[in-house]
Parts: structure tokens; C-alpha cells; sequence
């Protein structure tokens, strides 16, 4: 080629692709209801990105502090080894980063702890959704047998007749002893003043409410490419939208390993309804970085994992041998598809989810 027309033929290029980051960063620093349309494959319009905010915590400083004392005191299991702390580490936006969660004598579970995020925004608790609000969620780890292997009965003797803990009582509800209500209450009250850890998005989407000019220039370009394609061709919101990032629904990816050694049949284990066999709730990305590994069985440690398994569509097992009959074998949702991105597309989409 003339060396004069491959000059000139690279400026274009050149041109091209910088007319394109231009336009997409002009796209993104106005207000966000003029952002490019979100693309997912659910009919209804998905819930657009905003920060997450707790409500008013109406609890007094006293329920609050007896809270956080319960929450990390060994007491609360069989043996007087393992605290909800245990599993739920502040640093680490309340998970573990551990596989599978572990708890007394050293029992290894079957699920990965999840984070815990905006408690308010939740509709249901745990991958399988068993608890329909936080206060039965936080009572249920007294009881589970691999856990902390106690029962609350137990649990409020202990503490209704250890000598530390009568002034807390007193301080917070005026009595000598706590009941189930107020074990759960306390729990709860600490756990709603957990906050969202700061990250660059959640610079970004404050930033976004009030100046998304300034908002838009905290990203750089792979970063801002990833946040677009997070909401358009990846079509991410199908399932993680909203402030909180999850639809609080419950869909089915393909990792269930039904009738196999790992078999988890997900929601099934609390509604007993064949029609929810492996499906598992859609957890929060917020705090990503700090809650790896992923998934309900902690499978995946990189992000290049993640957007390979959902770029291929999520896994699509097919039942063999004696389950090639089974009606009950778990059919993988619809709403996955095979996305074709490129491997600058994939980039790009990792590095916006390393902003979470």
C-alpha cells in the first residue's frame, strides 16, 4: 500500500474511533434519562441504576449496639465458636470470601455467604429465598445444624443470664431479658447500619444524580465502554438493576448439577415447588470486588469467568442417562442468550464490573 494512503487511511481510523469514545462519554454526561436505552430480555423495563440508600433506622443507639455485640458473639452457637462475624466480616462487606461458608466443628456448607447489602431492599433472604424478611433470616443460622448448631431457646439462656449482657438489655428495651422478637430486632438493627462500601461506582452513580458531566469523567474509557455495554449489549439489567443491582427474583443459570454430586436444587429447598429447581435469588453486585468468589457454590475467582459463562448464555446441561425423561429437570431461563462479545467487549465490561 502507498505510504501516503496508509496514513491516510489510519487517520481515518484514528478519527473514527475517537469520534465514537466522544460520542459515548457526551452520551453518558447528561442527565440519565437520556442515556442510551437499556437493553434487556425481560419485558418489562428494568429499574435504572441509582444509589442504593437505607432507610431511617428508627432503632434507638442502645438496640443498636446491643445488636452489634449479639452479632459478634461466639455465644450464639452450640459450642461458643462461631459468631455471625464468623461469616460475616465488616471488611469484607459482610462475606467471608470462603467457597462455601463453614461453621461449627469445622463443617463446611454447601452454599457461599453472601453479602451483607441493603437489608430494606431485600424481598426475600438467602440463595434459596427461605426467609421473607431479616428478622427470620437472622435467627436461622442459631438453628442451622452446620452453622451454629444451637436453637434460640438455648441461646437466650445463655445470654439472658450472662452478667455482660444485663446492662445492654436494660440500656435498649428497659427489661431483664430478651425474647426471640428482641434477639431478632437487635440482630436487624445492627445490620441496617451496614453501608454500601465506597468504590468508584458508587462515586460514579452519586456523582450521576447531581453532575453527570463530573459523574462521567471519574470513568475512563474501557470503564465507561463496560458501563454501556453493562446496560446495552450485555444486557446485565436484565437481572442486576436498581439501586441494589439484583431484581430480587429467583431464575435458573444452569448450575444446579442436578442429579449429579453437587446437585443443589436452589429455591426448591423452601417452596417444595418442581417448578423452582434451581433457580437461586440474583445476589447484589454492589461490593463485588469485596464478596469473591462468586455464585451460590463460590465456583468462579475472576471476572473473565463470569462474563465467559454469560457470554456463552449461562450453562445448558443436558439431563442424561436416567434423568433424560425427568420433568422436573431444571431448564435453563430463558432470558440468557448468547451474547457474541468481542474480546475488547469483555475487557471492557470486566473493567466496569472492577469499578463495583
Amino acid at each position: 500500500m502507498n505510504k501516503w494512503l496508509f496514513l491516510f487511511t489510519c487517520s481515518i481510523f484514528t478519527a473514527s474511533a475517537f469520534a465514537q469514545e466522544q460520542s459515548l462519554r457526551e452520551l453518558y454526561a447528561k442527565p440519565q434519562h437520556d442515556w442510551p436505552a437499556i437493553i434487556s430480555s425481560k419485558d418489562v423495563p428494568a429499574a435504572p441504576l441509582k444509589p442504593l440508600k437505607a432507610k431511617p433506622i428508627n432503632q434507638s443507639d442502645e438496640i443498636i449496639a446491643l445488636g452489634e455485640k449479639l452479632f459478634n458473639d461466639t455465644r450464639l452457637s452450640r459450642d461458643n465458636t462461631v459468631s455471625c462475624a464468623s461469616c460475616h466480616e465488616s471488611r469484607l462487606a459482610f462475606s467471608d470470601r470462603r467457597k462455601l461458608a463453614v461453621g461449627i466443628d469445622g463443617q463446611v456448607g454447601t452454599r457461599n455467604t453472601q453479602a451483607i447489602i441493603g437489608i430494606d431492599h431485600w424481598q426475600s433472604f438467602f440463595w434459596d429465598g427461605r426467609a421473607k424478611t431479616a428478622a427470620q433470616q437472622a435467627l436461622m443460622p442459631i438453628e442451622n445444624p452446620i452453622e451454629m448448631g444451637s436453637s434460640v431457646e438455648l441461646v437466650l439462656n445463655k445470654i439472658n443470664r450472662a452478667e455482660d449482657y444485663k446492662k445492654p438489655i436494660l440500656n435498649a428495651f428497659g427489661k431483664e431479658a430478651l425474647n426471640k422478637e428482641l434477639l431478632a430486632l437487635s440482630l436487624v438493627a445492627f445490620e441496617r447500619t451496614f453501608d454500601v462500601p465506597e468504590s468508584l461506582f458508587t462515586r460514579f452513580i452519586d456523582k450521576a444524580q447531581t453532575s453527570p458531566s463530573e459523574a462521567v469523567a471519574l470513568l475512563d474509557d474501557q470503564q465507561l465502554e463496560g458501563l454501556h455495554l453493562f446496560r446495552t449489549k450485555a444486557r446485565c439489567m436484565t437481572c442486576h438493576e436498581g439501586a441494589l443491582l439484583s431484581d430480587n427474583e429467583f431464575h435458573v443459570t444452569g448450575l444446579h448439577f442436578y442429579g449429579r454430586k453437587l446437585q443443589d436444587l436452589g429455591r426448591f429447598d423452601a417452596t417444595q415447588d418442581s417448578a423452582d429447581i434451581g433457580k437461586f435469588r440474583t445476589p447484589s453486585l454492589l461490593a463485588l470486588q469485596q464478596s469473591t468468589p462468586w455464585m451460590h457454590h463460590g465456583g468462579f475467582q475472576s471476572l473473565l469467568g463470569i462474563v465467559n459463562f454469560y457470554n456463552a448464555g449461562g450453562a445448558r446441561p443436558k439431563p442424561r442417562k436416567k434423568f433424560k425423561d425427568d420433568p422436573n429437570y431444571p431448564q435453563t431461563t430463558e432470558l440468557l442468550h448468547k451474547l457474541e462479545l468481542s474480546k475488547d467487549e469483555k475487557n471492557a465490561l470486566i473493567a466496569f464490573l472492577e469499578t463495583l
